[in-house]
């Protein structure tokens, strides 16, 4: 798991190389682009709209479901991620899609989902097989790029995301395994790993912290849960004055100034400042880069690493899934 991790750099150029040899459909698609996933392929598509940022001129949008919305149509560019292509819901979804007109476009690595766009005769992309679903969110996440750029939803912004495979390069250096037992990844870690989490994002971090969740979740094996500020301001903040132990919860701040709006970054400040006043040990942490997607895949990269190293100081096996593969089964 950590040598999937360390290639995460790697994973981004070969998934650019690999989209160039895809024949994307391109036209007007005035309804927008719609991501169907669930967990690691449904983050791609909010990484890739956050990513996009204020650059976009159409919706993009994210949807965890059996069936499209009433709205989904001809002028809607439809694009469902599946490593195994056997999720249930995103078959169904894809198959829904394309029965109403929508253009359809699937990312797997085999399964029902890569039989089923032959014999409709859909593009598909086609990923490498081995590997954790997780570990190859970064296909996914060019692939929704690529996808928003080809309806219309937003820049090419492959040139920029190549630019991040070569920051992200350096930090692998310094958040990797043979980085110091002080650097950054480690040190978060060893700092909460006992203690369940809570992580906040604001406006462009809040898919991120979810993937911090997600990631501490199935990689870490470890209680934590995602918030998006500034909602959590109305009701959550209740509950941090009423811990019942010392340290018993900490919380995690992802920051990113250039992109989030200044009183959302000061409501933040506040909300950390207010959290920190109680027995809950906060931890603030700041987007790295000059590009929206050196800044964004510099947080997800974060996290795959702290989630690995955490899952070692438990001494847990990071790539267990038993109980996922149970429920797989039985939902079949």
């Amino acid at each position: 798991m950590i040598n999937d991790v360390v290639a995460q750099p790697t994973h981004l150029r070969d998934a650019l190389a690999l989209l160039r040899d895809v024949e994307l459909p391109r036209g007007d698609f005035p309804d927008g682009l719609v991501v169907c996933g669930i967990g690691g392929s449904a983050l791609a598509g909010e990484i890739a709209a956050a990513i996009i940022g204020p650059r976009a001129r159409r919706p993009l949008q994210t949807v965890r479901g059996y069936l499209p919305e009433p709205w989904v149509g001809r002028g809607t560019f439809v694009f469902c991620p599946s490593y195994s292509g056997n999720a249930d819901t995103t078959l169904e979804y894809f198959a829904a899609a394309h029965a109403v007109g929508a253009t359809t476009v699937g990312l797997t690595s085999g399964g029902r989902l890569a039989e089923l766009a032959g014999r409709l005769g859909l593009p598909l992309v086609r990923v490498p097989v081995g590997f954790q679903p997780r570990a190859l969110t970064s296909y996914s996440i060019v692939a929704a790029l690529c996808c928003a750029a080809a309806a219309g939803v937003g820049p090419d912004l492959r040139e920029e995301v190549a630019e991040a495979a070569d920051f992200l390069d350096e930090l692998v250096r310094e958040w990797g395994p043979e980085s110091p037992a002080d650097s950054l990844a480690k040190s978060l870690a060893r700092a909460f790993h006992e203690t369940p989490v809570m992580i906040y994002g604001s406006g462009p971090t809040t898919p991120v912290a979810h993937r911090w969740k997600t990631q501490l979740n199935e990689t870490g094996k470890k209680v934590a849960f995602s918030s998006e500020l500034l909602e959590a301001d109305h009701h959550e903040l209740c509950i941090w004055g009423h811990l019942r132990e010392p340290g018993s919860w900490s919380a995690i701040f992802l920051e990113d100034r250039t992109d989030q709006h200044p009183r959302a970054v000061r409501r933040m400040e506040l909300t950390a400042e207010i959290i920190a006043g109680t027995p809950a040990p906060t931890y603030w942490i700041s987007a790295r880069g000059e590009t929206r997607a050196q800044r964004i895949l510099s947080l997800v990269l974060l996290a795959d690493f702290v989630s690995v190293y955490t899952a070692a100081l438990s001494g847990c096996d990071p790539s267990d899934i038993e109980l996922i593969s149970r429920l797989n089964e039985l939902v079949g």
